[in-house]
């Protein structure tokens, strides 16, 4: 396989070169920046500027990519895979601009790796294919021979070339790649994503031995618990909460005891579940959406699953609403699954579910059939907590994909009468100023 490295920065702070080394089926591995002559022949790494690159058949490769303003290369690039490294916002870069760009890398991404647990777990409640690149195991989980060098895996690392591998190889191929069942007990025809995650559940419930008085402890290993799908995160989640409330922690039914609700509408105890939820429901909205619940647990059949789809939603899980909802025919999941694309930041799903739903109601309404921009059939969603116009998604996605007239247009109709445009384009400057700097930085080593 062919790779290419979009960075962040220079080759000597790079911070996978050890993951570049690990690379399944590695072919030719093309860095883009530049390397003396010394560090290609450590590396075995080639070095290309961005022109060059594009003239590599980047469709045939696969993209590793650490920073979320090469986005517009990427797309322009379009590689056969991406993998997004997502990183917490490095010193001199501005926090809401990484933080946005980079969920729209990951929402691109086929495969998502970060050192960060934070970032793994809000990945993980958006997609699948998320690995951690981090782990507490000092077993070696199998070994790779790389130029007469012998590599000892750890668990991370077997995990991080099963996913890599698993994008282009079938299952049964996949679970082939390595050693790491020979030697850590893994089991080779399990999925590689789920051993992760088993891994740190069965980690952060040996920690809540040692530490039992740590309402954080407990919180993850239910977390972890929960995203396997395991009616055990209960009484870890449980505990969680009562350690904060004794800690004189008056503030943590939203964050702690909410989570009942997931984890019950999970495990298919529906009824049960809305009662926790609106146990938490303070604010109006909240109390409407209490009553919403029951309505639809009264309707029974499909509205039950829009009930579960509910609860993971105010839970943060847009990834296990997406999966419900992609599947629904009922009216109601329209909207709903529009707001957790959203969420999830799969923001070119969002338009093309508005494309299909306005070509819908364009066919329904004989001779009205005029053009209009998508956006245009929703005036107002959130992304989060915060409302705003469709058409700066819209206009977001045009400015990445380069067509900057069509961008400035959108934004110009997200600002409306009251010409709030300013920050539109104060938004659009900054990440243009970013994309730019990057590049400079690619051309300048």
């Amino acid at each position: 396989m062919k790779y290419i490295v979009l960075s962040h920065g220079s080759w000597q702070d790079y911070r996978y070169k050890r993951l570049l080394e690990l690379l399944p089926e590695r072919g030719e591995v093309v860095f883009a920046g530049s390397l003396s002559e010394e560090e290609r022949q450590q590396s075995g790494i080639q070095a290309a500027s961005l022109g060059e690159i594009a003239n590599l058949g980047p469709e045939r490769c696969i993209a590793l990519v650490s920073s979320p303003y090469w986005l517009p290369e990427l797309l322009a690039l379009r590689p056969a895979y991406t993998v997004a490294f997502i990183e917490p916002c490095p010193e001199g870069e501005e926090a809401g601009l990484w933080n946005k760009y980079s969920s729209l890398l990951a929402a691109r991404a086929d495969l998502v790796a970060t050192v960060s647990e934070r970032i793994y777990l809000e990945q993980q409640l958006r997609r699948s294919r998320v690995v951690y690149l981090g782990g507490d195991e000092r077993l070696s989980y199998g070994l790779v021979r790389r130029e007469g060098r012998l590599l000892f895996l750890a668990d991370y690392e077997a995990v991080w070339r099963g996913m890599l591998a698993g994008l282009w190889r079938p299952a049964g191929e996949n679970a082939r790649l390595n050693a790491a069942a020979d030697a850590g007990g893994m089991d080779a025809a399990a999925d590689y994503g789920k051993i992760q995650l088993l891994r740190r559940a069965e980690y952060y419930k040996a920690l809540c031995v040692k530490m039992p008085e740590q309402p954080a402890v407990h919180y993850l290993a239910a977390s972890y618990l929960y995203l396997l799908g395991e009616y055990a995160a209960m009484p870890y989640a449980k505990q969680a909460f009562e350690l904060m409330l004794l800690q004189g922690h008056r503030d943590c039914l939203h964050s702690h005891y909410r989570f009942f609700s997931a984890i019950e509408a999970k495990n298919g105890n529906l009824d049960l579940a809305v009662s926790q939820y609106a146990i938490t429901a303070f604010t109006s909205a909240e109390k409407a959406k209490a009553e919403e619940l029951r309505r639809w647990l009264e309707a029974g059949g499909e509205y039950r699953e829009l009930v579960r789809a509910e609860l993971f939603r105010v839970n943060e899980d847009a990834g296990a609403v997406v999966r419900i909802l992609e599947r629904s025919a009922l009216p109601e999941a329209g909207p709903l699954l529009l707001q957790s694309y959203l969420d999830a930041y799969q923001w070119e799903q969002a338009l093309a579910l508005l494309r299909k739903e306005s070509g819908d109601a364009a066919d329904a309404e004989a001779g009205d059939a005029k053009p209009v921009s998508p956006a245009d059939g929703l005036a107002e969603a959130s992304v989060g907590a915060e409302a705003f116009p469709l058409s700066v998604v819209e206009g977001t996605l045009n400015l990445l994909h380069g067509r900057r007239h069509a961008a400035i247009r959108s934004f110009l109709r997200a600002a409306g009468a009251d010409r709030q445009a300013r920050p539109l384009f104060a938004e659009m400057a900054d990440l243009e100023e970013a994309v730019q700097r990057l590049r400079g930085r690619s051309s300048d080593e």
